[in-house]
C-alpha cells in the first residue's frame, strides 16, 4: 500500500488483453493496471472488446473494472468511449486519465472533461510508426511517383505520416497533455524533437513488467544451436536484415536452426512469411516458423532457443526484449531506441546498429565457435531485467506522474 492517500484512475487503452491483445500496448496496459492495483488505487480500464464473449475479465481477480467498448478500431473506440466514460466520471469522479498518444484515444473525453488531468503515454505515434516500418521499396515508390509528376508537368509527392490528420491529432493531444510518460529516454528526446515537446513535462520511467514464473524457471543455454527471434515479422522489427545475416550461417553449419516467434505482417514484400520462405528456400529444413503465440506459450517458445536476435529499425521501449532477457536467453539488440537502455554491451547481452546484418552475423559465428560468453551474459540480462523491471520500483515513480498532472492541470 502507498503512504499518499489512493488516486482512482481511468486508463483508456484500446489495446487490452485477452478481447484486444495485438502488442506491446496491450501487455502495458495489463501490467500497469495489475501494478496499480496491488499498490492499493481504484483502477478503471476503458478497452475495445465485447465483454459478453469473454465472461469473467481476467484483470477483476486483481481489483481493476473493465469498462469494453465494441469498437472495430481506434478512430471508431475514441468515438464511442465518450459516454461510456462520462456515466462513470460523473457517478465517481476520476482523479486522473491516463492514455496512449498512438490513435489520441482520450481526446474526446478530455474536450469533454477538459478540467480533468490528463498523463499521455509514449509509446510510437502514427509519423514514427511508417517512418520506420517502410523499406527501401517505399522510398523508390515516392521517387517513381514523383517523377511521374515531373514528366507530366506537375509537383507530386505520396502523403507523409507528419502531414496526416492522424498524425496533427496525435501531437497536440499530447502536446496539450498535464504530463507525459516515455517509457526510455530515446523516444522521449524523438518526441521531444519531432513535437516540440517541452522536456520539463517529461518524466521517464520504464514500463512495469512481472515476468511468467515460467520464463524464470528457464535453464540458462551454454551454447548456440537455435537462433530465436520474437514479434512481429515486419520491416520495422528488422526481420530482413535477419534472414540476411542468418541465411549464410544457415547453409555453413548444417546443425544451426532458426525459429521465428511472431506473426506473419504485411510489408513492401508482400506477405513477410512468403517472403522468408522463398529466402530461407535452400535451408528451410532449418526453419521453424512458429505463428503468433499466446502469453502462457512463450516460455516453451524461448526454451528451444540459445540466442534470441532482435535487431529492430527502432524500438520505443522492447517488451520483447525484457521477456527474452527474463527468460535467460542471451539477447542481440538493437542500438536504436528503448532497448539500449535494458541491454549494456558485453555486460548483460549484445547491441547492434540497426540495419546491420553483417555485423549480426560475425557476432553470432563467434558465439559458435567460443560459446564460454553465452551463460554468464544470459544470467546477467535475466538479473538485469528483474532489478530495472520490477513493479515496486516502477509504481512510485508512476505516481509521481500522475501527481504532476494533477499539480499542473
Amino acid at each position: 500500500m502507498t503512504s499518499a492517500p489512493a488516486l482512482r484512475i481511468a486508463l483508456v487503452s484500446y489495446e487490452f488483453p485477452p478481447a484486444v491483445a495485438i502488442g506491446g500496448i496491450g501487455t502495458y496496459a495489463w501490467e500497469a493496471a495489475r501494478m496499480l492495483a496491488a499498490g492499493g488505487h481504484q483502477v478503471a480500464v476503458f478497452a475495445a472488446g465485447d465483454s459478453r464473449t469473454l465472461g469473467q475479465e481476467p484483470a477483476q481477480h486483481f481489483g481493476v473494472v473493465v469498462h469494453r467498448i465494441a469498437a472495430c478500431d481506434r478512430q471508431q473506440f475514441r468515438h464511442l468511449l465518450p459516454a461510456v466514460f462520462a456515466k462513470e466520471h460523473q457517478c465517481c469522479p476520476f482523479d486522473v486519465v491516463e492514455s496512449p498518444e498512438v490513435g489520441a484515444e482520450a481526446e474526446a473525453v478530455c474536450c469533454q472533461f477538459p478540467e480533468l488531468p490528463l498523463v499521455v503515454k509514449l509509446h510510437t505515434s502514427s509519423h514514427l510508426l511508417q517512418r520506420l516500418g517502410s523499406d527501401q521499396a517505399f522510398w523508390t515508390q515516392r521517387l517513381r511517383v514523383f517523377l511521374g509528376g515531373l514528366r507530366r508537368g506537375r509537383l507530386v509527392w505520396l502523403p507523409r505520416a507528419e502531414s496526416s490528420p492522424e498524425h496533427r491529432l496525435e501531437r497536440v493531444f499530447t502536446t496539450h497533455a498535464d504530463a507525459v510518460a516515455a517509457p526510455s529516454a530515446a523516444i522521449a528526446s524523438v518526441v521531444q524533437r519531432d513535437w516540440a515537446l517541452d522536456p520539463q513535462r517529461t518524466d521517464v520511467f520504464p514500463l512495469p513488467f512481472r515476468p511468467n514464473p515460467a520464463l524464470l524457471a528457464l535453464p540458462l543455454p551454454d551454447r548456440l544451436d537455435t537462433i530465436g527471434f520474437l514479434g512481429r515479422l515486419e520491416t520495422r522489427k528488422g526481420i530482413f536484415d535477419l534472414a540476411r545475416a542468418v541465411l549464410p550461417l544457415l547453409t555453413r553449419y548444417p546443425w544451426l536452426h532458426l525459429r521465428l516467434i511472431g506473426p506473419s505482417w504485411p510489408t513492401e514484400r508482400g506477405d513477410s512469411f512468403t517472403w522468408l520462405r522463398d529466402c530461407f528456400h535452400s535451408v528451410l529444413a532449418q526453419v521453424s516458423f512458429r505463428g503468433a503465440i499466446p502469453a502462457e506459450g512463450i516460455g516453451e517458445e524461448l526454451a528451444a532457443c540459445s540466442v534470441v536476435v532482435l535487431p529492430s529499425r527502432w524500438e520505443s521501449f522492447g517488451l520483447v526484449c525484457a521477456e527474452s532477457m527474463a527468460a535467460g536467453r542471451l539477447v542481440i539488440g538493437s542500438s536504436a531506441g528503448g532497448m539500449a537502455e535494458m541491454i549494456q554491451d558485453g555486460v548483460n547481452g549484445y547491441l547492434v546498429p540497426p540495419r546491420s546484418p553483417r555485423l549480426i552475423r560475425r557476432l553470432l559465428e563467434r558465439l559458435i565457435h567460443d560459446s564460454a560468453p553465452i551463460r554468464p551474459l544470459a544470467a546477467a540480462g535475466r538479473a538485469r531485467i528483474l532489478e530495472l523491471l520490477e513493479p515496486q520500483r516502477v509504481l512510485p515513480l508512476q505516481l509521481a506522474n500522475y501527481h504532476r498532472a494533477i499539480a499542473q492541470a
